[in-house]
């Protein structure tokens, strides 16, 4: 909340640049406990002295504003902040005989905050950089992490599940600039590329490979959803990739989050988490970018953001605007022979309006606009016996142009109230996206047609995609820190999906054969209740139970004409309907003040569906819907803030069992989808973050996975014990940053290194889906910067020794079998990044 519950204006400590004022309000943070629930400040104590009086504490860990909250209550001292300053941030709490002032230090440790004692006697808590502050956390200490894809806001360590967050600031020195770039820095999260563009996203390993027809992440902007839950229109491979447009930072929920995320959240949830507008202050920046990638083109980078103040400390707007030139590395030869075709361009823009009208109502509307362009995919011709290029590197054989577009629209409205019990909060979203995409299939159709004496020149396929969704959600959260804990809400979801695709066979001459015109339309409709409850059994022990029942509908209708068909018209639909369940027990204890340990057991789904049925399909070989497939995540996890809180450690051990597992099957020309076998997921994951000294960061992630089939998969044409494809059985990253000055302007040296581990393209003695080993590779990246106040200057290098790592392996896109299509790691890329705040 942008208020409390009285405020106080104070002179300005120091001149900042403000919006029709000059001067910044000040809010004074305090409350009573009174029998209302609702808070006012409690009475100043004018004595220094009683700053060094012990007494006892006991605030408990989450939002920094409720912590402070509650040591003026307990403490009886007088604090002066900024809400803007505290919002946001996380403590670790603080608990025993402790002087206010040691107390106090205990909260804000890992935070950006400090404090001084101002002329009346009271504490001014303030930024870091606000003025030399009088006592000071330990340089080194690491930073407190707070997230909100919990549904609340509390600090990562206090979290009974493996959480990572990636700041913004960090993939932007990385030179991160997709989706790919950015779950390459996370062990365990795998993106498998459809060139340069799209992909299936996926975590522990959940996954069947290029056949997977719904999403298992689950992908957010805030609280706005994205993608399909149903496996109509490509919900499965069409990840939202969002550019670094005014990104706070990333989280990333690994397991399953059906509780709260309910369909298509089964192995985790990536969100993506903007800036809010600032109240307070006129601010922006702008960003320029230049980038050059081995054998290919340069790219450029331009960004904007404007942050202006409507009414202090009640309305402001936030605009945001990028657009990135992609220079490309793939060449094709063949009739659409050309240089770097898959160059393109992505443009984007943001507006955001929060509204504070009272203490207690918060209102924010947001409205995002992604536009991308591909002249080409970026595959290369590949020899799959020997994983070399068929031809040349990154050079593919193309009789038509492959073209790519990607119009993406979101909206969201989020509407937040605190009764001072429990806050509530209304989320309203839409989202429409519109693909049109163009595949070369000369390869596998030009070989047949020309043994029917057809002079074929190009066998193209056009489709276009589009997904529409709207939700609406309602979710009650009590407050933080009392013996029970809950949050409860209501989920309603209605999307559209179609699909349309034509393939036509281009004749030499001019003429065109119509070989096949699919049309393909889903409908998707779910309503769901769900909630948790902590009970905090002991200031060390919890337990948290989840609940979500859903219930969902849908439609499915398909028609397809054309050569390949016959003369008669394909016509096919369906309708489905089922009511999934998911649950959720964890239990944490608290070993010390830094360090908990937690066990996590939690159940995910993806929904079931339709099959498209002919009229004259056997019933008793498909059946007309297919039904949800499930699993159950058992999770063995340690967090802890070591060594005087400059080392933190994350460590979890999981055991997944899937079952009902979603897969196709063939009956003649068409495809059905069956529920059949099952597969067990065992990992574990490290996660190290230590700073010794203010001037050096060390960092360390790493993930094992064994993931197997339990159970013949007749569909994918796969025994028990075969791996799951794409996963790699290790992957790590390794990094370290050291900081320095150069005449007194800050700057910094990196290097990092990315290994991912083999894997398997398709499944082990598969005719379906074939096998192919992708060996393991090892990615180096550098980074450098220095910050001049006035502007700042960072530069990057990606893949330093332009390794050639192998991403993903198609096949059956050839009429040669020993032809396979593959996309790569980007070639060594250098990068140079100017950014101007004002």
């Amino acid at each position: 909340m942008n208020r409390i519950a009285h405020r106080l204006r104070l002179p300005s400590l120091r001149k900042k640049r403000t919006y029709g004022a000059a001067l910044r309000p000040w809010m004074i943070g305090g409350a009573w406990a009174l029998a209302s629930g609702l808070s006012v400040h409690a009475q100043a104590q004018a004595q220094t002295s009683a700053a060094t009086q012990a007494q006892s504490f006991d605030v408990s860990g989450g939002d920094l504003k409720t912590a402070l909250d509650a040591y003026i209550a307990q403490g009886g001292v007088q604090l002066l902040y900024k809400v803007d300053d505290v919002k946001g941030v996380a403590t670790h709490g603080v608990k025993g005989v402790l002087s206010p002032q040691e107390a106090l230090a205990r909260l804000l440790e890992g935070t950006p905050l400090r404090t001084r004692r101002g002329d009346d006697g009271a504490i001014v808590i303030y930024t870091a950089t606000a003025a030399k502050p009088q006592v000071e956390e330990a340089p080194q200490s690491l930073d407190s992490v707070t997230i909100s894809a919990t549904r609340r806001r509390e600090p990562v360590r206090e979290i009974p599940m493996q959480v990572n967050v990636m700041k913004a600031q960090t993939l932007e020195r990385a030179g991160a600039r997709t989706l790919a770039d950015y779950v390459a820095e996370q062990p365990g999260v795998n993106l498998t590329s459809s060139g340069s563009v799209g992909g299936t996203l996926t975590m522990r390993g959940l996954t069947t490979g290029p056949v997977q027809g719904i999403a298992t992440v689950g992908v957010y902007v805030d609280d706005v959803a994205t993608g399909l839950s149903s496996a109509g229109a490509s919900g499965g491979n069409t990840p939202l990739d969002m550019g670094m447009l005014d990104l706070s930072h990333i989280e990333v929920l690994r397991g399953p989050q059906g509780t709260l995320y309910g369909a298509g959240a089964m192995s985790g949830v990536l969100k993506y988490v903007t800036n809010q507008p600032d109240t307070m202050e006129f601010a922006g920046s702008v960003k320029l970018g230049t980038s050059w990638t081995q054998s290919g083109g340069p790219g450029f980078t331009t960004g904007a953001v404007l942050n202006v103040p409507l009414k202090e400390d009640v309305a402001a707007i936030r605009f945001a605007a990028f657009t990135d030139q992609v220079g490309g590395s793939y060449d094709a030869t063949g009739p659409a022979r050309g240089r770097n075709i898959d160059r393109g361009h992505t443009d984007g823009g943001r507006v955001s309006l929060l509204l504070t009208p009272t203490r207690e109502l918060t209102v924010r509307l947001t409205g995002t606009v992604q536009d991308v362009h591909r002249k080409g995919l970026g595959f290369e011709d590949m020899d799959k016996r020997t994983l070399r290029p068929w031809d040349r590197e990154r050079t593919r054989q193309l009789s038509a142009n492959e073209s790519y577009s990607n119009l993406t629209q979101l909206f969201g409205l989020d509407v937040e109230y605190d009764f001072g019990w429990a806050r509530l909060n209304s989320i309203t979203s839409a989202q429409d996206v519109k693909i049109n995409n163009t595949v070369d299939v000369t390869g596998r159709y030009g070989l047949m047609l020309s043994a029917l004496r057809l002079p074929v020149a190009s066998v193209p396929v056009n489709s276009t995609v589009e997904q529409h969704r709207v939700s609406q959600e309602f979710r009650l959260t009590s407050r933080s820190g009392t013996t029970i804990e809950w949050l409860a809400g209501i989920y309603l979801n209605r999307e559209r999906g179609s699909n349309n695709g034509v393939m036509d066979a281009n004749l030499i001459g001019g003429r065109s054969l119509g070989l096949l015109t699919s049309t393909q339309s889903s409908r998707y409709r779910e309503e769901a209740a769900y909630g948790d409850v902590t009970w905090n059994v002991t200031p060390k022990f919890s337990l948290t139970g989840g609940l979500r029942l859903a219930r969902n509908n849908q439609k499915y209708d398909s028609r397809q004409t054309g050569q390949l068909v016959g003369s008669v018209a394909a016509n096919a639909a369906g309708t489905s309907s089922e009511t999934p369940t998911t649950y959720l027990a964890a239990a944490k204890y608290t070993l010390s003040e830094t360090s908990t340990v937690y066990f996590r057991a939690a159940s995910g789904y993806r929904p079931g569906g339709p099959n498209v049925l002919k009229p004259d399909t056997d019933r008793n070989v498909v059946q007309p819907m297919y039904n949800s497939d499930s699993l159950w995540s058992y999770e063995l996890g340690y967090k802890a803030d070591l060594l005087d809180r400059t080392l933190s450690l994350e460590a979890a051990l999981y055991d997944i069992e899937w079952k009902g597992v979603q897969q196709p099957t063939r009956s003649g020309a068409f495809v059905f989808v069956t529920n059949a076998g099952a597969a067990r997921i065992k990992g574990s994951e490290l996660t190290l973050n230590w700073k010794p000294s203010k001037e050096w960061r060390f960092t360390a992630n790493a993930a094992a996975v064994d993931a197997r089939l339990t159970e013949d998969a007749k569909g994918l044409d796969a025994k028990a014990g075969a791996r799951l494809p794409h996963t790699p059985r290790f992957a790590a990253t390794l990094g370290v940053t050291r900081n320095f000055s150069i005449a007194d302007y800050p700057a910094y040296v990196g290097i990092s290194a990315r290994y991912t581990g083999k894997r398997d393209a398709g499944y082990r003695g598969s005719t379906a889906i074939p096998s192919i080993t992708m060996p393991a590779y090892t990615l180096v990246d550098l980074q450098a910067g220095i910050d001049f106040k006035t502007f700042s200057v960072s530069a990057y290098v990606r893949n330093l020794t332009n390794k050639r790592g192998i991403v993903s392996i198609e096949t059956g896109l050839n009429a040669n079998p020993n032809l396979v299509t593959a996309a790569l790691v980007p070639a060594r890329t250098i990068g140079v990044n100017v950014n101007v705040p004002f």
